[in-house]
């Protein structure tokens, strides 16, 4: 079994591990996420291994392995059940005045069928530790983007858990009462109300209609579409309707992965010192995966301080702007009522991929160059028209936009293939990074191997270049050898080879998970 974390609301969760329940409390949904993370840093650490998690939300499971060193990463859920409620039950909200009565519940449980009952224990939030408050000296530095996902590098300070984990009285208090009588739930005395009442507050005892709603939603039925399962469903037009099988499951998680919400634009550096090493290849393929299966609003940008291919390996439109042109006239994206439509002129849509193109400078005379400051300006008005940006880069780690554009990351992708000169190149840019004070971007990378030859490859070379490079950063995933690729010609989607599709599938996942 599995440990399991409930986000039942947007300030109450509940953590389910192998002999104890936690109900957190917090002051909105970030705080829970934190602090769900930090319950599973720390039973991680008790154990003195890595655990794996899952993490349900409304209409998404996250399913993670949590390390003692406080690192998390995706991973592909499977058939294990979990501690708590089955992962289909539906998600209702934590009460406040209810542990007893589970506790009550839980012991008669146990007498009937002979197993010891959970043991239940309040959490709020301010017993949690402060990552960033003073002595704080190991706590891993935030990583913008989903609590799920970030991966934190050294040792992770834990949350406190059992009887423990109580709070200071309130300052307000008439008397230092314990943090559980401060959360009494008794109701506050009656005032007269106007003649027309407003709704009532979620803290006065009644149910709202969040709350209606939640106890009437029924938990949605998933039908398998694919094997056996799904022709079964079709033959018998959903009367006999197993669930889908373990591949199908599998294929659904990852694209939940893919496309969980974000809170912000987030950008991701496509980076890799030496030419040759793919790396235009994969903000392509980045690109084109997360428009496919998220639908739009994602941008491949060639930020290449002079001249870069990615314009050219894109499908061709009627212009020839690049971001140059776009620089010259941004006062026009940065107006009130500019809109997306004022793109157009600049970018290149890709068609059924459904992401657009901003190519670098491709006029052999010009003299034009973008710089650190110029990414910035650009950077900051494509923010407001794309959700996520995936940064094809230059080989200069010392160009101005170069380090620009690794600073804004909110994901570093370290591209190599498995050749001598091209991981030489990634290995010593690693070192350059972590030398210049870039280390956190290092920790949470995710590094892709791509073949770039047909056939077989030297299995000691593979087995030491995934040592080294998953020593250093958060994933190492591996692309397999596509032939489309190798001629430099326009991507055509509908060429692209299922099992190649289906491997930047996993690492578009992996990548959206640090997110």
């Amino acid at each position: 079994m599995i440990a399991q974390a409930r986000i039942t609301s947007d300030t109450t969760a509940a953590v389910h591990l192998a002999d104890e329940t936690l109900e957190i409390t917090g002051a909105d949904l970030a705080e829970i996420r934190d602090q769900v993370k930090q319950a599973f840093i720390a039973s991680a650490k008790e154990v003195e291994h890595a655990i794996d998690v899952v993490i349900v939300e409304p209409d998404v499971h996250h399913h993670l392995r949590v390390e003692p060193s406080g690192r998390i990463t995706g991973r592909t859920g499977d058939d294990r059940p979990p501690f708590g409620p089955a992962l289909e039950d539906p998600l209702s909200p934590a009460s406040a005045d209810s542990t007893a009565e589970q506790e009550a519940i839980g012991t008669a449980t146990g007498e009937i069928t002979g197993l010891r009952p959970a043991r239940t224990h309040r959490r709020r939030a301010a017993a949690m530790p402060d990552p960033g408050g003073a002595g704080s000296t190991d706590a891993p530095a935030p990583v913008s983007g989903s609590a799920w996902a970030a991966a934190s590098s050294g040792s992770a300070r834990s949350a406190p858990s059992g009887p423990s984990a109580s709070s200071a009285p309130s300052a307000s208090s008439a008397s230092p009462a314990p943090a559980e009588e401060a959360e009494s739930d008794a109701a506050p005395p009656k005032r007269p109300l106007p003649a027309r009442t407003a709704p009532a507050a979620a803290d006065d005892g009644r149910p709202t209609l969040q709350d209606l709603q939640r106890s009437t939603a029924r938990p949605t039925s998933v039908r398998a579409t694919r094997g056996w399962q799904g022709v079964l469903t079709r033959l018998t037009r959903g009367l006999i309707s197993p669930p889908p099988g373990r591949k199908e499951r599998s294929d659904t998680e990852r694209l939940e992965r893919i496309r969980r919400p974000l809170d912000g634009p987030r950008n991701i550096a496509v980076v890799n010192l030496k030419g040759g090493a793919h790396k235009t290849t994969a903000s392509l393929m980045v690109g084109a995966t997360l428009g496919v299966t998220r639908g739009g609003n994602v941008l491949a940008w060639d930020n290449n301080e002079t001249r870069g291919t990615l314009g050219w390996r894109g499908i061709p439109t009627d212009h020839h702007r690049t971001a140059v042109d776009l620089l010259h006239d941004i006062d026009r994206l940065r107006a009130p009522e500019a809109s997306s439509a004022d793109l157009d002129p600049y970018v290149r849509p890709q068609g059924e991929m459904r992401f657009d193109i901003l190519a670098s400078d491709e006029d052999p005379g010009s003299a034009a160059s973008i710089d650190g400051e110029a990414f910035a300006g650009l950077d900051d008005a494509l923010s407001r028209f794309y959700r996520i940006k995936v940064i094809d880069t230059g080989n200069n780690v010392r160009a101005s936009n170069w380090l620009a554009a690794v600073r804004s990351a909110d994901q570093l992708v370290i591209v190599s293939t498995v050749r001598e000169d091209t991981f030489n190149a990634a290995a010593w840019m690693i070192d350059e990074l972590r030398a210049t004070g870039l280390a956190d971007q290092v920790e949470h990378a995710v590094t892709i191997l791509s073949h770039g030859a047909k056939g077989r490859f030297d299995e000691s070379l593979r087995s030491r270049l995934l040592a080294h490079f998953g020593a250093h950063t958060r994933a190492v995933t591996e692309v397999p050898y596509e032939p489309q690729f190798v001629d430099g010609s326009h991507l055509d989607w509908s060429r692209v080879s299922p099992a190649t599709k289906e491997a930047w599938l996993d690492a578009t996942a992996l990548i959206v998970d640090g997110l």
